[in-house]
């Protein structure tokens, strides 16, 4: 079912890809009074899918030159993108009423490089989104900096992951936590790219995301755990008075649908395997937001994930709640509270737009027993953000806001 669902998935994705490489220069051409002609399709094929091949085809590289082609095929395909949903909205506004073509075509090439031009900038910076979540059993407040899809390497180098742990560091949490797609290519395993780990000056953990396994996965966890941090492999570790469980990348079972599936291993059939005591609260690293029933089952209480990018861009931040229910924000799944970061960083096209970068403050309270929680997922209202301007060279302060 996963093999066929993937090759549905991925059938539908060239299909629209395709349809746009054909309609975009064409319409284009159309509007600005030129004849389309079959080398605009050509053109239109070499653009997609060059720069897709241009996104992706990065990470097993360590040239600097190439890393900044690939940040060019990446801006290349939002502009692309923007510019064809621009068209297709355009056109449907011409039916309305009269609008010069020549007009038109100006009007979606100009939005197009502008919000292109917008969501690149707003890639530079972070947030810091604050949460506090009550934990039951807990015996004194425990505060953590959760930092997920940090993507180290052409995207994101070693100075921005300095600028997080400077941040991190500066709010003094009681533990790191590094959920997942720390190191994005080899970039970032060359000339000091993760030396800022050792930096942290509060016990660091770290879990593998799926893009760990796209890099030369061995060197970059002996780097990682060379520069200090813990590297927890379906492992448990008793610190602050919880339990602290970090799971490898992986499905939530044998039957769920994952197109990044980089193993065999399921949350299903792993976590029955932790010794986890009943009467200490669980702390849950995982990438994905997945598997949730097993992970309530587990007697989990507070799961922490990434992964989702929140969509990154528009139009994906509408889309991104089909493939993942949780995107964002704080959530109640039974007994079990699950935070889903929208990221440190980016992938694909460096750019945000409709999202933030932003790594997570969490305050875990004390808390009295409560009666058990609704068995269906629900998102959890936590305020309203306000973003707190701070000196240059650290993230903004908000607090977390759900989806």
């Amino acid at each position: 079912m996963n093999l066929f669902m993937a090759m549905v998935l991925r059938l539908l994705i060239l299909g629209g890809l395709g349809g746009a490489a054909w309609y975009t220069p064409r319409r284009l051409a159309q509007l600005v009074g030129r004849q389309p002609r079959w080398p605009l399709t050509v053109l239109g094929l070499g653009i997609v899918f060059g720069s897709i091949t241009g996104m992706l085809g990065v990470n097993r590289s360590t040239s600097a030159l190439v890393g900044d082609l690939g940040i060019a095929a990446g801006l290349l395909f939002a502009l692309f993108l923007y510019t064809t949903l621009l068209l297709i909205a355009l056109n449907g506004i011409r039916r309305l009423g009269p609008l010069p073509e020549r007009l038109t075509a100006g009007v979606a090439v100009g939005l197009a490089l502008a919000l292109t031009i917008v969501g690149a900038w707003q890639a530079n910076d972070f947030v810091v989104s604050e949460v506090e979540i009550p934990i039951t059993g807990l015996a004194a407040p425990v505060s953590l900096m959760h930092i997920s899809d940090a993507h180290i390497g052409h995207h994101r180098g070693g100075d921005y992951l300095e600028r997080l742990v400077a941040e991190t560091n500066h709010h003094r949490p009681d533990l790191v936590l590094l959920n997942g797609d720390l190191v994005d290519s080899d970039a970032a395993l060359v000339n000091g790219g993760l030396t800022a780990l050792a930096d942290f000056e509060t016990p660091a953990y770290f879990t593998t995301g799926n893009h760990e396994h796209y890099v030369e996965m061995q060197k970059a966890l002996e780097i990682i755990a060379g520069h200090g941090v813990r590297i927890l492999h379906n492992a448990v570790v008793q610190i602050q008075g919880l339990q602290l469980v970090g799971m490898d990348y992986m499905n939530a079972d044998e039957n769920t649908f994952d197109m990044h599936a980089v193993n065999h291993l399921t949350l299903k059939a792993e976590l029955p395997k932790l010794p986890l005591i009943d009467t200490k609260p669980v702390i849950l690293l995982h990438h994905s937001p997945v598997g949730l029933d097993y992970v309530a089952a587990a007697g989990v209480d507070l799961m922490l994930a990434g992964h989702t990018h929140a969509g990154q861009i528009f139009p994906a931040t509408l889309l991104n709640h089909w493939i993942f229910p949780l995107n964002k924000g704080v959530h109640r799944h039974g007994d079990t509270m699950v935070l889903v970061s929208q990221g440190a960083g980016t992938f694909g096209p460096r750019m945000r737009l409709g999202s933030r970068n932003e790594i997570n403050l969490i305050r875990l309270l004390p808390a009295p027993a409560e009666e058990k929680g609704p068995s269906a997922t629900a998102a959890v209202p936590l305020g309203t953000v306000v973003e707190t301007q701070l000196e240059p060279g650290r993230g903004a302060s908000v607090p977390a806001v759900n989806p």
